[in-house]
Order: structure tokens, then C-alpha cells, then sequence
């Protein structure tokens, strides 16, 4: 069956020498899976893999997968918005990757979910858009997708609950009797993320170390709630780019 969705492209792998196995985050299907035939190559029809690259917004018309592979077929494709500084501009660039490792392994459902599509769709546009404070998207999209993911953070930073446990994911008083939980800056950079949006991430005064710290136990939140989270391959070059 032929079908068409808004996509957001999460993740690919070359298969062969003109494919690629495209992951793609969709607005009417959830995840899927596509294989792309004459993605690489010469000619007009064999440079599909151009729109592939992580968080490219693409419409998409595809053969809907069946039961033996789970792969579905690409049939046509174009880009749905001109995203084109989270292409070439270095940071985003890498931003991209990381974020799109990170929906890539932490999303995982085949159906439909529109506020979660309209969250990611909003979310890479306001990157596309910023200016300002970009060093700072990734830590406040990780804040924000815990919504989607059912782990939001729990109660608020205040003197009275200065720390937040990472296994029972909300602020509390006192330090935990086990070691997994943030102290007072960091839970109280926590709540400041929590509640900062993108036109403001510049309001996140961060250096290069600060950052990846908190990058670091946001990570180690979504690894305690969710099950199969694995290493982020991407994270290195993240953590480069950002180092002062």
C-alpha cells in the first residue's frame, strides 16, 4: 500500500553501493523504516540520500512496510522546509547528529503520535531559526523530550528541595542513599531548563564544561528510564565542539 506522511529524518545506513536504509520519525506512522533505492550515484534520481541527513523535515510517499522485513520502499521525497544553517553550520550540524542518534534510540513506537511529531517538527525549526544561545539547544530539547518519553521531572528546585534523584526523577530534600542524583547547581540548572525556552537559551550562562557535565547526567536520567538507551556514538564530537 502506497501511503504519504511528513517525515523527520532520524538515521540512515548505506546498503550496498547506490542504497541506504533510511530511519525517519513520522507525522501519520510513527517510526519507520525505509530502504531507499539509487540514493547515491549520477543523475537526478540518484541523489535521494541528500535528504536524509539528521532532522531534515521531508515529505514523503512511501510503500508501507510488511510483516516479513519490517522495511518499507521510498518512492518520492522532498524537502518540507528549507533547513538549511542545521546543514552547514558546523554547530547545528552537530547538534543534528546527536539529537537525531538520540530520537533515533529512545523512540521507538510504530504509531501515530501528532504532539510528539509537532514538538520535534517545532523544535527544528526554532533551530533552524536561533541566533543565540544555540550551544544551548541540545540540553533544553534532552529536558523537553522527557515529556514526550513519560519521565518529565518531578516537583520543583527550591532551598527546600535543592537536589534531584535521577532514579525516582523528582527534587527532593535531602541527598538520596545512593549515589545517582544531582547536587545543588546541577538540579538547580536542571529546573532552569526545565522551564527555559528556545528564544531564551542564550539566558543559560554555561561554559564548554558546565555544559557537558549537565549533557553527561541528563544522559545518565534517560538511561535509568529507559531500558534499551545505549551509548550515543555521536557524543564525542558533540562534546568536542563545545569544549572551550
Amino acid at each position: 500500500m502506497i501511503v504519504k506522511s511528513k517525515a523527520i529524518a532520524l538515521h540512515s545506513t548505506r546498503f550496498g553501493e547506490k542504497s541506504l536504509v533510511a530511519y525517519l520519525y513520522t507525522q501519520e506512522f510513527g517510526r519507520v523504516t525505509l530502504m531507499v533505492n539509487a540514493a547515491f550515484g549520477r543523475g537526478k534520481e540518484s541523489k535521494k540520500a541528500i535528504f536524509f541527513h539528521p532532522l531534515n523535515l521531508i515529505d514523503t510517499v512511501f510503500y508501507k512496510a510488511n510483516s516479513e522485513t519490517g522495511m518499507g520502499r521510498l518512492r518520492e521525497v522532498s524537502s518540507a522546509y528549507d533547513i538549511s544553517s542545521i546543514r552547514f553550520q558546523n554547530v547545528k550540524r552537530a547538534i543534528a547528529v546527536f539529537l537525531g542518534e538520540v530520537i533515533y534510540r529512545t523512540v521507538r513506537e510504530e504509531e501515530r503520535n501528532h504532539s510528539l511529531f509537532a514538538f520535534l517538527e517545532n523544535s527544528i525549526l526554532a533551530l533552524e531559526a536561533m541566533d543565540e544561545g544555540v550551544q544551548n539547544f541540545h540540553i533544553l530539547f534532552l529536558a523537553q523530550l522527557s515529556k514526550y518519553l513519560g519521565f518529565f521531572p518531578g516537583g520543583t528546585y527550591s532551598a527546600d528541595t535543592p537536589y534531584f534523584d535521577l532514579k525516582g526523577g523528582v527534587f527532593i530534600s535531602h541527598a538520596p542513599n545512593h549515589p545517582v542524583f544531582l547536587g545543588q547547581e546541577q538540579s538547580s540548572l536542571l529546573y532552569k531548563a526545565l522551564h527555559t525556552n528556545y528564544m531564551n537559551a542564550s539566558d543559560l550562562q554555561l561554559n564548554g564544561k558546565q555544559r557537558n557535565l549537565f549533557l553527561g547526567n541528563m544522559l545518565n536520567y534517560y538511561s535509568f528510564h529507559i531500558g534499551s538507551f545505549s551509548e550515543i556514538l555521536s557524543l564525542p564530537v558533540l562534546k568536542q565542539v563545545f569544549e572551550d
